[in-house]
């Protein structure tokens, strides 16, 4: 489903979940240097997740996942979920995917955005599994894609076969965020 949308903020526990926008949007990246002082960035290599195997482990060392990550789909959801550590502390977390195109073409990539939309909402809002508030702290979980080659309106065809997740189109760039039971 596509719906039109104006605004995104990646230091707010609000949706949307996922960006996925060209590589030269500046306000993407005007919002990712936003949160150096107080937030964490991480970089996820695109050129590492060609296969799924190996986008778990790029997510696992640059999440520092604990040994315990079964490097499966709803491992990756919980530890994105449960991001604890020195590192982290609950701040703000924006996971950004750089030449993003190559994941685009990946049988498996509408199943990862529709995970990674189900683990940010869990972390920005607060809430387990089955979906019940949890007594922590709520705190931002979002991710970014920047593409090269791809025109966002490929990838929200691409994502379309998905009927758990929201898309919403702004200017030249993809909103996408769990559709709530």
């Amino acid at each position: 489903m596509i719906k039109p949308f104006d605004s995104f903020d990646l230091q707010s526990p609000v949706e949307p979940w996922v960006v996925i926008a060209q590589a030269d949007d500046q306000l993407v990246h005007e919002q990712v240097r936003g949160l150096a002082p107080g937030g964490v960035i991480r970089k996820l290599d695109s050129r590492m997740m060609t296969d799924v195997a190996g986008l778990f482990a790029e997510f696992a060392e640059k999440l520092s996942f604990p040994s315990y990550f079964g490097h499966n789909w709803y491992g990756l959801v919980d530890c994105l979920d449960d991001l604890h550590g020195s590192w982290h502390g609950k701040r703000c977390v924006v996971v950004v995917v750089e030449d993003a195109d190559g994941l685009v073409e990946k049988d498996f990539f509408p199943l990862f955005i529709a995970l990674l939309c189900e683990a940010a909402e869990r972390a920005n809002l607060s809430l387990d599994a089955d979906g019940i508030p949890r007594g922590r702290p709520p705190f931002p979980l979002h991710f970014v894609f920047l593409l090269r080659r791809c025109e966002p309106r490929e990838v929200a065809e691409r994502l379309g076969i998905r009927d758990d997740i929201f898309i919403r189109q702004s200017e030249g760039r993809l909103l996408v965020w769990s559709q709530s039971e």
